[in-house]
């Protein structure tokens, strides 16, 4: 078929006047360029044009051809300069004409149908190739399809190659058939309006949300969905949902979808999606049925609870170490009297062991047994004796962990508060590695709390045990090391360990984050470490490498630095 291009030459505010290349064909169109411009952006909308075919304007175009007897039957829709075919029936192969040929483009300058019973007797289109050349058209009655805001955007019309006539029968079924189609444009831009919402909800909501095809696949999420699930949305397209959830629920889901399909809503409260890490994040989710036409779409709405539940987890556990601390100081104080007492008897027994000693060896045939025997009293007096100071050495570090928690900030030793954790941890380090220490003698003091910084050390010195685990002194060592740098205050505590993933590393201060299996780890040490040295006003640092170890690097300002005091650690 000729093609032919369209060539306005004329842009002021009137009538647009539209000029084929050919000389001999002229176009007059009466809307204004304004109007035009809103038509097209109005076709533009409903986003329809160079669309695949569609069942439902197939159906009307055969049964328009039918009902008016003619072999040629098209839904036209008139672009700037083309028209466009969404549905034909009479011209195979056909897509589109040339804008400046078509019948249509008057067809549109009015509401009611346009006739043209014998285009060879009329003078507007007599020359035209579409009359003179393939298909040789000589009858055209075209309906114009009306927006829902009140613009023509193009026909639904038939065409013959002989002159004829429409009954008024056929003039009213032409009618209702077009109204048929103008259903099916506004049903397509509802769809459209939805689809929009949906993009929008998608794309600004701070729920996880899903779009899922009727049979249940995923077709779009969010970028919050996506992150909760732990990968790139692409990665889920086509997934079926229920696979997303842990085994034990989809059976839940299924029955949800199913309800959702039914009676257009399902909701299901703390349900268990799987992460493909085997991490679990837990959601309530609100699922509802999104049905335009023949589209139907389930639309689900996620809220994370899984922030939520570490807060309460992490509340529950600061509750329990608060009643653990107070448990730990009423333990101290009334072990501390009754052991003062032991202490004291023991000291008594041991000096009046040796002051008998002293005088036995004065006398003259003393058993030689007797002095045995007194020696070996003097050792066991001894070690019940060293046995006591460190049950007294373990009261006063209980009490002074238990009493923490209303510590002002004051200036503190980082060297003493080192010692002290790392008499905490001995009994586990000493079977797991060698210790290696290098204190600066001379460091500043800092403004802390020492019972909280105290904390910090006994956690990081814990984590680096378990890393070195299973293991010895000759395989391992733990290496602290403190030095001034700068204005600041550096503790290095370094392991031998198994290192840190480089893709689990950024979230090692996450709270209830832990790569340890379940219940061997609250996932909080870490955690509560960084937020207390954030409070003292310092850093947390770390660096590791898989297979070779892992350094957590401390650093808190100098005491003569800080010159305001701080107020009082929160417990």
């Amino acid at each position: 078929m000729r093609q032919l291009c369209l060539a306005p030459h004329s842009r002021g505010k009137g009538p647009v006047s539209f000029r084929a290349k050919t000389p001999h064909i002229g176009i007059m169109l009466s809307p204004g360029l304004l109007y035009e411009e809103k038509r097209i952006e109005a076709l533009d909308r409903h986003a329809i044009l160079d669309t695949p075919p569609e069942r439902e304007y197939d159906d009307v175009v055969q049964l328009a051809a039918s009902l008016c007897g003619v072999p040629m039957a098209l839904v036209s829709l008139v672009d700037r300069d083309r028209q466009w075919f969404k549905a034909n029936v009479g011209l195979p192969g056909v897509s589109e004409t040339e804008r400046c040929i078509s019948f249509c483009t008057f067809a549109i300058e009015r509401e009611e149908l346009f006739v043209v019973e014998d285009a060879r007797e009329d003078a507007r289109f007599a020359t035209n190739p579409l009359v003179t050349g393939a298909p040789s058209l000589r009858f055209y009655a075209g309906a114009p399809l009306q927006s829902e805001d009140g613009f023509l955007l193009g026909t639904l019309c038939v065409l013959d190659s002989v002159p004829r006539k429409l009954t008024e029968t056929q003039r009213r079924d032409l009618l209702a058939l077009k109204r048929q189609v103008e259903l099916l444009l506004r049903l397509r831009l509802k769809v459209k309006q939805t689809e929009a919402r949906n993009q929008q909800l998608l794309e600004s909501s701070g729920d996880a949300v899903l779009l899922l095809d009727e049979g249940g696949a995923v077709l779009e999420l969010n970028p919050v969905a996506a992150r909760l699930l732990g990968g790139e949305a692409g990665r889920f397209l086509g997934v079926p949902f229920e696979t997303l959830v842990a085994p034990d629920e989809r059976e839940t889901v299924l029955r949800a979808l199913r309800e959702v399909r039914t009676h257009g809503s399902a909701r299901v409260d703390n349900l268990g999606l799987r992460l493909h890490r085997g991490e679990r994040v837990v959601m309530d989710v609100a699922a509802s049925l999104q049905e335009v036409g023949s589209a139907r779409r389930l639309l689900l709405v996620g809220h994370d609870l899984t922030e939520r539940r570490r807060l309460e987890r992490q509340s529950l556990q600061n509750d329990r170490l608060a009643s653990m601390g107070a448990l730990a100081a009423g333990i101290a104080h009334e072990i501390n009297n009754p052991l003062a007492f032991v202490l004291s008897n023991l000291n008594f027994l041991h000096s009046w062991r040796e002051d008998l000693e002293r005088r036995l060896a004065e006398l003259p045939g003393v058993p030689e047994q007797l002095q045995s025997v007194l020696g070996e009293a003097g050792e066991v007096l001894a070690e019940s004796i060293e046995g006591c100071q460190r049950i007294r050495d373990i009261v006063r570090d209980m009490r002074f962990f238990s009493h923490s928690s209303d510590e002002a900030f004051s200036p503190v030793d980082v060297n003493a508060s080192l010692d002290f954790a790392l008499r905490m941890a001995s009994p586990e380090l000493k079977s797991t590695a060698r210790l290696e220490k290098s204190l600066d003698e001379e460091l500043p003091p800092v403004l802390a709390s020492g019972g909280r910084l105290s904390q910090v050390f006994l956690n990081l010195i814990i984590n680096a045990i378990q890393a070195m685990q299973p293991g010895g002194p000759r395989q391992h060592t733990l290496c602290v090391r403190t030095v001034r740098e700068g204005e600041c205050v550096r503790v290095d505590i370094s392991d031998t360990g198994h290192g840190i993933a480089p893709e689990v590393l950024p979230r090692i201060f996450d709270p209830f984050f832990t790569t340890k299996p379940a219940g061997s780890g609250t996932g909080l040490g870490l955690s509560v470490s960084h937020a207390l040295v954030e409070k003292m006003g310092g850093e947390l640092r770390v660096h590791s490498e898989l297979g070779r170890g892992t350094t957590f690097s401390l650093l808190l300002p100098q005491h003569a630095r800080l010159a305001e005091p701080r107020p009082a650690l929160a417990s």
